[in-house]
């Protein structure tokens, strides 16, 4: 295209403008509530967004653009992170019995329960199960757990959601 700016001169000035804006885009994400080091990952995240999604024709308001990208891309992180505290609410009132509910038949309640929970993980797939047991039991972030099973963060969220899913469900059909 005649007049365009070359692609690594576009890459250039976003990365230019990027660095430049990164206390301002750290600042926004914390506002939010962020971590220090989630903010700062997901300004990395919001990196790889703009560079790999970069539009064709010229950006007028490079700043703007890129604002833009991080708060989409930290509202995206909430939302998951607000899901994932619900599903792990709901799979905790599964696993949960007060010491004073504790009767023979609130024993054996429990005990179904949690072989209904023990089958229902041993039906999920085996890097599912693995994925969500390592992050569960073993207490590993997903950070770690992408670097062990050499996936990216998203899949490790995507099994462990899978699984979570999978129990909530269980937890409506034994509410039924």
């Amino acid at each position: 295209m005649a007049g365009s700016i070359p692609m690594t001169t576009k890459i250039a000035r976003l990365l230019n403008s990027f660095v430049h804006l990164k206390p301002q885009l750290i600042a926004t994400a914390r506002q939010r509530r962020i971590n220090q080091s989630s903010a700062e990952d997901l300004i990395q995240d919001a990196w790889i967004k703009v560079q790999t999604a970069m539009p064709e024709h010229r950006i007028e308001n490079i700043a703007g653009y890129i604002h833009r990208t991080v708060s989409n891309t930290t509202i995206d992180h909430l939302r998951r992170e607000k899901r994932r505290r619900e599903i792990d609410a709901e799979v905790q009132d599964i696993l949960r019995e007060d010491i004073e509910d504790r009767s023979p038949e609130r024993a054996y309640m429990a005990r179904q329960t949690l072989d209904a929970v023990t089958e229902t993980l041993e039906a999920m797939p085996e890097r599912s199960r693995r994925i969500f047991l390592m992050n569960r039991m073993d207490g590993l972030s997903h950070k770690r757990i992408a670097e062990l099973e050499d996936i990216t963060e998203e899949a490790v969220y995507y099994h462990i959601r899978r699984v979570l899913e999978r129990l909530a469900y269980l937890r409506r059909e034994m509410d039924a």
